[in-house]
């Protein structure tokens, strides 16, 4: 019943209309305001704007960009005199520092410490880089300038009181180190040959190669006078001896050493006994054999070791001792030692004048 009543009733409202005489409704339309055709202000105001901004756009572009740069060097010329501003301020606060003033003791002045970077007065580091705008290459020069740091000390006043000082102290910068290269000397190489005794001293002859020139010898902490390459070393004594050799060669200079051992002491190359029956002369009579071959003025005696009696004497070393005592005319007895003493009457460097030892008869 319910849904039939609601399909009947809404059959009713659908089919429903008024009706209406057209020339009444031309009669009021007649009597309605009629409307403007134009734009309102707002629209005129909205159109006004855009074609502001396009304008300033346009502008914008079209200006020339050294104008844009020339605005943009002011900028970097005045923060520069900024700059320069605060480094005259400093400069004078270093001057009035050092006149000498008298201040209050408890003045509060507040104190810079050098490691303060966010202090008043300190010069940044800057960097100007050179360009070539034309050629677009590399940065042609990097021009560098010092961070200058006012340092703070304090100095005493007669009247008690202290006053900083103010110092400006240039930090510089890390700049690249020169390396130089090292000085490489001429290489030397040193050799010694075995002693030998040629001309009756112990002579061990050095050498060095190089391409040095005027070398510089040096014998166990002695500078020997030798300018030449090689020369001889007297071995009298039974040691080592360390040799260096020192040269150089376009300025620069290197040296070079060598240790040369000498088994004993130089004793006149004398034997310590002698057998007057031998059938070699040489083993028949007694004379240091050095002095036989050597150039040179000596005085040689026998000693009698009991009573120190002269038994022999000798200048001359064809003069050789045969073993006969001269205060007896008879021949010493065997298997006795005797003390022989040379005095060398000119000595070789390094030598000594007096040599002796003993003797004896088999």
């Amino acid at each position: 019943m319910k849904d039939q009543f609601e399909t009947k009733i809404k059959s009713l409202v659908e089919d429903f209309s008024y009706d209406y005489d057209p020339k009444a409704w031309d009669a009021l339309s007649k009597k309605l305001p009629r409307a403007n055709g134009g734009l309102s202000w707002l629209g005129k105001i909205a159109i006004f704007g855009i074609l502001s901004i396009g304008l300033l756009s346009i502008w914008y572009n079209l200006n020339p960009k050294n104008e844009r740069s020339n605005s943009t060097a002011q900028v970097v010329k005045n923060k520069t005199q900024n700059s320069e501003k605060t480094n005259q301020l400093s400069s004078q606060t270093v001057q009035k520092s050092t006149t000498p003033t008298k201040t209050k003791a408890k003045q509060n002045i507040p104190v810079i410490a050098p490691n303060n970077t966010a202090s008043e007065g300190l010069t940044p580091f800057t960097q100007e880089v050179i360009f070539n705008p034309d050629l677009h290459l590399a940065p042609l020069a990097l021009r560098q300038q010092h961070a200058s740091m006012p340092i703070v000390s304090e100095s005493f006043h007669d009247d008690g009181g202290q006053m900083p000082q103010v110092q400006e102290r240039l930090l510089p910068l890390d700049m690249p180190s020169i390396s130089s290269t090292p000085c490489k000397g001429p290489k030397i190489m040193l050799d010694a040959d075995a002693i030998n005794y040629e001309d009756g001293t112990p002579r061990i002859h050095v050498t060095a190669e190089t391409m040095a020139s005027d070398l510089n010898w040096n014998v166990n902490g002695s500078v020997i006078n030798k300018k030449n390459k090689s020369f001889d070393l007297l071995a009298f004594k039974g040691q080592t001896y360390t040799i260096s050799a020192e040269g150089q060669l376009d300025g620069c200079k290197s040296s070079e050493t060598i240790k040369i051992t000498a088994n004993e002491d130089y004793n006149l190359l004398a034997v310590n006994a002698f057998n007057p029956q031998s059938r070699d002369e040489r083993n028949a009579t007694f004379m240091p054999y050095a002095l036989t071959i050597r150039d040179v003025q000596f005085n040689m005696v026998i000693l009698d070791p009991d009573n120190g009696a002269v038994v022999f004497k000798s200048s001359d070393a064809q003069n050789a001792w045969d073993g006969i005592d001269q205060r007896t005319g008879q021949m010493v007895p065997a298997n006795k030692a005797y003390i022989w003493k040379v005095v060398l009457q000119e000595t070789l460097p390094g030598e000594k004048s007096t040599y002796s030892g003993t003797i004896v008869r088999i």
